[in-house]
């Protein structure tokens, strides 16, 4: 006997709960092009649902994709634990996916993006669209980091892994700790007090080298 699942099916008035097979949720997928699947929050592939090792409890939700035809869609990688996966999304959806996992961050061309702004955004096409969730394991200690760009600085929580992460994103980039440059390899492992003034300043492009 095929087990059954709770799965939620997102529509317009919020969501419906349907008792569901692997199998049937996979034709339920694959009846509306475009829908997503998530299993404990993570996106599957449909094509992947029917031989999966889902556990007894797991929270199972399909989203149908949106409707509308003009959004304009984009491909974004989705950091995982094995690497990442790449989903076409639109703006909304990427918003929708972000919020979905508290602490994500959204990156457009490597720059930092608030999750709010994302679907006002002016995205050109081709733009390469990351989101990497928040480092969860709770111990971790966190820091405000001011991130340079262009338009000023925009202000981040971060843990010290999450630092590098960002540092190396962008070759280059400088750190400061204390208004003190420190190596970004030296970052992971530092004892960094709390309260510390920690800057992120990418590296100059170009710059006159003495």
């Amino acid at each position: 006997m095929d087990n059954t699942f709770e799965v939620e099916i997102a529509d317009k008035s919020g969501h419906s709960v349907v008792q569901m097979t692997q199998e049937q949720i996979v034709e339920k997928a694959e009846s509306a092009p475009g829908t997503w699947v998530f299993v404990n929050d993570q996106l599957v592939s449909t094509s992947d649902v029917a031989d999966m090792n889902i556990d007894a409890g797991s929270r199972i939700r399909l989203m149908p994709g949106l409707v509308g035809g003009n959004a304009p869609t984009f491909n974004v990688e989705i950091a995982d634990k094995s690497g990442h996966s790449e989903v076409v999304m639109t703006q909304e959806q990427i918003v929708e996916k972000a919020e979905s996992a508290p602490g994500t961050w959204v990156f457009v061309n490597d720059q930092l993006v608030s999750t709010s702004d994302v679907a006002d955004m002016n995205i050109d096409a081709g733009s390469r669209i990351r989101l990497m969730p928040g480092l969860v394991g709770g111990n971790a200690p966190t820091f405000n980091v001011e991130i340079a760009d262009k338009s000023g600085h925009s202000e981040v929580v971060m843990t010290q892994e999450q630092i590098v992460e960002k540092a190396e994103s962008a070759p280059g980039t400088w750190v400061f700790v204390n208004d003190q440059l420190v190596s970004t390899s030296d970052v992971a492992d530092m004892n960094i007090d709390a309260g510390s003034r920690i800057r992120l300043m990418p590296g100059l492009v170009g710059g006159n080298h003495c």
